[in-house]
C-alpha cells in the first residue's frame, strides 16, 4: 500500500467516523428529549405548546402568521413580568397565529377559534394546515400551556424537526 493509499483510506475512516458520531448525538438527542426512540423527529411529530383552554385534538387549523418576537416573549413570561421555571429563555420559541378549521355552526357560518401555537425554533408556513396529537400533558400551570405534538393536517402540509422542551 501507498502512502496516498493509506491516506485515502485514513480520511474514509475519519469521514465514516464523524458522519457516525453526528448520527449518534442525534439519537442520543432525540431519546434524551422523550421522543421515545432515535426515529426522526418529523415522522412522529413535533413538540410544541399551546393555551389548556385552545387545544383542540385531531382537530384541523391553519397558520395564519407569525407572532413578533416581542409579543411572543410577553406571551412565554410570567404575569406581571419574569420567567417561569419551565421556560428560562422566552426568546427562544417562536409563535404563530393559528385559526381552527371548524365546520358548519349556527346559522350556516363557519365557527373559528384562532389562538397561539408556541415552540423552539418552530418554522411553519403561512396558510399550512396542522393538527395536535390527541397526547398533550401540562407544560406550565401559571402560563396554562399544554405540550403537546404538532402533526401534518392531512390537506399536504407536513411537519418540521425541531422540538420545545426546556
Amino acid at each position: 500500500m501507498t502512502d496516498r493509499d493509506q491516506q485515502d483510506t485514513i480520511d474514509v475512516e475519519s469521514d465514516d467516523r464523524r458522519s457516525l458520531m453526528k448520527k449518534g448525538a442525534l439519537a442520543t438527542g432525540a431519546l434524551a428529549l422523550g421522543l421515545g426512540s432515535a426515529g426522526s423527529a418529523s415522522a412522529q411529530g413535533q413538540n410544541v405548546l399551546v393555551y389548556t383552554y385552545d387545544y383542540h385534538p385531531g382537530v384541523q387549523f391553519r397558520v395564519v402568521q407569525a407572532l413578533e418576537q416581542s409579543t411572543t416573549v410577553g406571551l412565554l413570561s410570567r404575569p406581571g413580568g419574569g420567567t417561569v421555571p419551565e421556560i428560562s429563555q422566552p426568546d427562544d420559541y417562536n409563535a404563530y397565529i393559528i385559526r381552527y378549521q371548524l365546520g358548519a355552526g349556527l346559522q350556516g357560518s363557519r365557527g373559528q377559534i384562532t389562538t397561539f401555537v408556541f415552540g423552539r425554533d418552530l418554522s411553519l408556513n403561512t396558510g399550512s394546515t396542522r393538527r395536535f396529537s390527541g397526547d398533550a400533558s401540562v407544560f406550565s400551570s401559571t402560563l396554562n400551556l399544554l405540550s403537546t405534538t404538532v402533526q401534518g393536517g392531512g390537506g399536504g402540509g407536513g411537519t418540521t424537526t425541531t422540538t420545545t422542551t426546556s
